[in-house]
């Protein structure tokens, strides 16, 4: 038993001692925990019975996008299409959904001209990136 130990045991008492280093113990488990969830590669175990789930989205306006915000929290992958929304109206709706999505750790990637995929966190995405495609090829957005 260290000095340092033999006065905590004095002052605070054994019982004190013990919850302090398991509040310590809890910390470092937990900050272990927070270092592998900022892993870039994003590989998740799932399940084998897991089932992954693609929702096709197409709103007519913004008053349908919180059932494709409900879709996002559940970590379902969305391919949203826009091509039936005024501009202005798809703008708001990408905002709303780009939020939902940083929140959640979600990937958006463009598919094509007005649509896009929203990946869960444990999604992967290979390929060639539309937007370096278009632009490479003289298109700007």
């Amino acid at each position: 038993m260290s000095v340092l130990q033999g006065f905590k045991s004095i002052f605070l008492g054994e019982d004190e001692i013990e919850q302090e280093e398991e509040y310590q113990s809890i910390y470092e488990n937990k900050k272990d925990s927070d270092q592998a969830d900022k892993n870039p590669n994003r590989e998740t175990k799932i399940a084998p019975t897991t089932t992954l789930q693609i929702v096709l989205a197409r709103p007519g306006d913004f008053s349908e996008v919180k059932s494709i915000g409900d879709d996002i929290n559940a970590q379902k992958t969305v391919l949203l299409n826009l091509e039936t929304v005024k501009s202005e109206d798809a703008k708001r709706i990408l905002d709303f959904i780009s939020g939902v999505a940083y929140a959640n750790q979600a990937d958006i990637k463009m598919m094509a001209q007005k649509t896009f995929a929203i990946m869960p966190k444990n999604v992967g995405f290979s390929g060639v990136d539309l937007m370096s495609e278009l632009e490479n090829n003289g298109y700007s957005f």
